[in-house]
C-alpha cells in the first residue's frame, strides 16, 4: 500500500507540474505586455516553492524504488528547469521594447528623429565601417567589376551617399535596432546573432545595393530630382480619373450593404 500510495503523489506531482508548465508558457506569450506576466510570475513562484518541497520529501521515501526514484529524479530536473524559465521571464517584463523608427511624415517628432539620426549614423560608423567593412567607395576603383561577389573580385560596399535615399535609411534603421536589440539588451542569444548575420544582414545589404546602383561611382539623384510633378517621378496613381471610374465600375457589380436596424424575426 505505501507503494501505491507514493506512487500516487508522483503522478499528482507530475499533474501539478504540466499545469505550471502551461502557466508559464501562457506568462511568455504575455511577455509584451509587463503588468499582466508579472501578475502570473509570482503564483507560478509559489507552486514551483510548493513543489520543491515536496520533491525533497518524497526523494526520501522512494530512495529503495527504482521506478518511482527514476521517475522523481526526472520531475526534480523539470522542476529546476522551471525555475530558470521563471526568474528569465520575470527579468524580461522590466525591459522596454524598441519602438520603430518611423521616417514617414508624422512618425517621428523633432526630438525622436534627432535621436534616431545619431544612433543610426554612429553604428553605420562604428559597426558597418570599422566592424564588417559594408559602408564607402570600393577598396579598388580600377577594377571595374568591383560590385560583383565573384572570386577575384573587390566585395561590394554601400556608397556612403546612403543616407541621401529615404529607402535605404528606413532598410539600415530596422538592421540597427534590431542589433541593438540583440548586442546592446539581455535579449540577444547567440541564436539570434546568428540569425541577424544569416537572415536580416545579407537581405538587407542586397536590397540596399540594388538600390543604390547608380551611385556606386558617385552620388546620383534620381532623374526627377526635387520635382514631383516630373513624369518619371514615384507615384501611388498614374491617372487619378480612370482610377475613379475603375473603381465606380467596380462598385457597381457589388451587391448593396444590408440595411441598418434590428434584424426581424422570421417564421
Amino acid at each position: 500500500m505505501a507503494d501505491a500510495s507514493l506512487a500516487a503523489q508522483v503522478l499528482a506531482l507530475g499533474r501539478d507540474l504540466g499545469r505550471i508548465e502551461k502557466a508559464i508558457e501562457e506568462a511568455r506569450e504575455r511577455s509584451g505586455r509587463v503588468e499582466a506576466a508579472v501578475a502570473v510570475l509570482a503564483p507560478i513562484q509559489d507552486a514551483i516553492d510548493h513543489l520543491e518541497e515536496r520533491t525533497a520529501g518524497l526523494r526520501a521515501d522512494v530512495g529503495a524504488l527504482g521506478p518511482l526514484r527514476e521517475a522523481l529524479t526526472t520531475l526534480t530536473g523539470q522542476v529546476a528547469q522551471l525555475r530558470q524559465d521563471v526568474t528569465a521571464l520575470a527579468a524580461d517584463p522590466a525591459e522596454e521594447k524598441l519602438a520603430v523608427w518611423d521616417w514617414s511624415p508624422g512618425g517621428m517628432n523633432k526630438q525622436q528623429a534627432h535621436e534616431a539620426w545619431g544612433t543610426l549614423i554612429d553604428w553605420v560608423r562604428n559597426t558597418l565601417v570599422y566592424q564588417y567593412g559594408w559602408v564607402g567607395p570600393p577598396p579598388d576603383m580600377t577594377r571595374v567589376d568591383w560590385t560583383t561577389d565573384t572570386p577575384g573580385t573587390a566585395p561590394r560596399r554601400i556608397p556612403p551617399c546612403w543616407y541621401r535615399h529615404r529607402d535605404v535609411v528606413v532598410e539600415l534603421s530596422w538592421l540597427c535596432q534590431e542589433w541593438h536589440k540583440i548586442y546592446r539588451t539581455s535579449y540577444g542569444t547567440p541564436s539570434r546573432a546568428g540569425d541577424w548575420h544569416d537572415r536580416y544582414a545579407p537581405g538587407v545589404k542586397k536590397r540596399v545595393l540594388a538600390s543604390m546602383h547608380d551611385c556606386f561611382h558617385g552620388h546620383q539623384d534620381p532623374p526627377w530630382g526635387a520635382d514631383w510633378k516630373d513624369p518619371l517621378a514615384p507615384r501611388a496613381i498614374d491617372d487619378d480619373e480612370r482610377l475613379s471610374a475603375y473603381i465606380s465600375t467596380d462598385l457597381y457589380y457589388r451587391q448593396d450593404a444590408p440595411a441598418q436596424g434590428p434584424v426581424e424575426a422570421t417564421g
